[in-house]
């Protein structure tokens, strides 16, 4: 007997109650039930008609020989089902091995529907689909929300398969022609997902143009930074010539953060070219690229007009940023254009650390004696630019020399840490040797080197790094294994099945903390509701702030910020700040105020972020906490915080 009557979504509990339903009609002497009995059961008496011929009837009635036969079908249904979701999620999360070994077993899963066709880039099966019915171009799953365009520009299958590249151009421009729209998306903050942003996330810069010539918006959800992110030129250039915003976005420190040269030509040639100031761009990025670039992106920002004698906030000059972090090229060039070497002392030791110079590095020493007493705990932070080096050189010559295992950075990380984030067995071996404490927490996300290795594993899945042997060595060494499969950052599918083998899984670890309370912190600090506010100046400010978001009046914000008000990771003075905000307000970012506080010179907003989505399922509102922090009737800093206790203790 064939399934075909089997509803869309068969539920064996309902298919249930409804055999009740029916057997106590016929008991009762409903005309109906006892005709539906007498075409499929006649033999049965209704008087004593069982739950079993009920069952019996609504099988045949669907066109199977038993109920056993019914159940079967609908078991064999949910299970296709369940491995249609694993394969459309292997195949958008870049889990090629895991959706290959899926494609494998089921070579028809194309026919499962559209969305499978789509992601798959199985061009045939979407056009039958689109003719048979053509709404279902813009039909939206119970799952993920998702209509098959967004399938389509998230799949990474032309990387594990080439010649389904063009299948998947093919089937993008199918689906827009079915009148998909271009700028498709859930409106989720701060993720994103849309259609333009899938196909820079997953590099198809044929997808990209053909989004584009559509109409798709070129900043919503910020696609120039995804571009640059994953290394996608022809994608970049494409995004910048539709109109694409540099000001006010992290698109030319992405391309530092990234080291690539390449953007940042394009990023400053196109400010360039729009009349806008790519010199004073470039240099707001020379200090930071000074100690983290390599010399063909330095080079792009002095031919682009940044002036070599930049400094950052804190007065440390591109020189003496390049020297500290090693790069004696980078320092050369710059005073080949006329930078003053004002390195100090400290500077240069640090700078032979980091090249592993040790006869440079102890000649210092020698020289200086006093050089160590000198050194800050920032300088000695700068354990971890060589924890982070596989060539382990470095890292071997500052403990040696006195640089301490356990020197933790501004976000309260150990070296323990950053080698194990990055894989870095060697590094973990190295410093587990000298005494690491290998349960060591940070101070940002109350975190172990296990948890980094993990979260590492899957955030940096494909890049140069052994986390396999990471995990190993430090679950060897006796590891805590709570805590470490962190929700929404699951490791890679190799770590997976590693933490699998030591007993270690999402259900057993929990999968991070849950709860209102984390370890560490005071009841009371998440449990008391924000107290009134009061007539002082700072509540006076909150006010204002919580004017300014209710009516989105940049002006009144602008009248609280100091000039140089510093936005941890986004922004650096009042101008950038209310740039960032236009930026925010003009992807349609609409605020709700939950909550307002005052707390030790700091006001605290909580606040609800909804975006307006198309074409795909509303993602859920996004809550945030921002902390102003008040000096002098100014607003000098302000953080985002995840949620109240972390924005209370300013722990994140």
């Amino acid at each position: 007997m064939s399934d075909s009557s089997l509803p869309a979504r068969p539920d064996l509990d309902q298919l249930r109650r409804r055999a009740k339903e029916l057997r106590d009609a016929v008991r009762r002497g409903d005309s109906a039930a006892l005709a539906r009995f007498a075409t499929h059961h006649s033999t049965a008496e209704p008087d004593t008609v069982s739950l079993a011929a009920a069952q019996f009837v609504i099988a045949r009635e669907m066109g199977f020989p038993s109920w056993p036969a019914l159940k079967a079908a609908v078991d064999a249904d949910a299970g296709a089902r369940r491995r249609e979701l694993a394969f459309l999620s292997a195949s958008i999360e870049a889990r090629a091995g895991r959706a290959a070994e899926i494609l494998l077993t089921e070579p028809g899963i194309a026919e499962c529907s559209v969305r499978a066709a789509a992601v798959l880039g199985d061009v045939g099966a979407v056009r039958e689909a689109l003719t048979q019915n053509p709404a279902v171009a813009v039909e939206v799953d119970d799952e993920r929300g998702w209509p098959p365009l967004l399938y389509a520009c998230y799949s990474h299958w032309h990387r594990l398969d080439p010649e389904r590249g063009a299948g998947l151009v093919e089937v993008v421009r199918l689906l827009l022609a079915a009148r998909a729209s271009a700028n498709t998306n859930d409106g989720g903050r701060p993720r994103l997902y849309s259609a333009l942003r899938g196909a820079v996330e997953s590099v198809k810069p044929e997808v990209t143009g053909l989004l584009l010539d559509a109409g798709a918006h070129p900043d919503l959800g910020q696609p120039v930074v995804e571009a640059i992110s994953h290394g996608d030129h022809k994608s970049l250039g494409l995004l910048l010539s539709h109109g694409a915003r540099i000001t006010g976005t992290w698109a030319l420190g992405a391309a530092v953060f990234h080291d690539d040269a390449v953007a940042m030509r394009l990023l400053l040639d196109t400010l360039t070219a729009r009349g806008q100031d790519a010199a004073g761009a470039a240099g707001e990025q020379l200090v930071e690229a000074a100690a983290t670039a390599s010399l063909p992106l330095i080079d792009a920002l002095l031919d682009a007009g940044a002036d070599p004698r930049a400094a950052g906030e804190d007065g440390t000059s591109a020189v003496r940023s390049a020297v500290r972090a090693g790069h004696s090229e980078t320092a050369a060039r710059l005073t080949s254009r006329g930078a003053i070497d004002d390195a100090t002392q400290v500077d240069r030791f640090l700078g032979a650390c980091l090249r592993a110079e040790s006869e440079s590095a102890r000649r210092l020493l020698a020289e200086h004696p006093g050089l160590p007493g000198r050194l800050t705990e920032r300088d000695r932070a700068a354990i971890h630019q060589a924890a982070a080096d596989r060539d382990t050189a470095a890292l071997s010559l500052m403990l040696e020399l006195g640089f301490g295992h356990d020197a933790r950075d501004e976000s309260g990380e150990a070296p323990l840490h950053t080698a194990a984030y990055q894989g870095n067995a060697q590094g973990v071996r190295l410093l587990l040797a000298v005494g690491a404490e290998v349960d060591a927490r940070d101070t940002r996300f109350e975190a172990t080197p296990l948890a980094f290795a993990t979260v590492g594993s899957g955030e940096q899945d494909g890049e140069p790094g052994d986390w396999i042997a990471t995990v190993r060595l430090l679950l060897e060494a006796g590891a805590c294994r709570r805590d470490v499969w962190v929700t929404g950052k699951p490791p890679s599918r190799e770590v997976a099945q590693l933490l699998k083998g030591y007993g270690i899984g999402p259900e057993q670890d929990g999968g991070g903390h849950h709860g209102d309370e984390e370890p560490g912190t005071a009841p009371s600090a998440v449990t008391d509701a924000p107290a009134p506010l009061g007539d002082d100046v700072l509540s006076e400010i909150a006010r204002h702030i919580e004017a300014a978001c209710r009516h989105t009046d940049l002006d009144l914000l602008a009248s609280l910020l100091h000039p140089q008000v510093h936005w941890t990771g986004l922004c650096r003075s009042s101008a950038q700040v209310l740039d960032w905000y236009r930026l925010a307000l003009a992807d349609g970012t609409a605020p709700t105020i939950e909550s307002l506080e005052v707390d030790r010179g700091a006001v605290i907003l909580g606040l609800t972020l909804t975006r307006p989505n198309e074409g795909a399922r509303p993602a859920p509102p996004h809550r945030l906490y921002q902390v102003f922090t008040v000096d002098g009737a100014q607003i000098v800093e302000i953080r985002g915080y995840p949620d109240r206790r972390s924005a209370l203790t300013r722990d994140y």
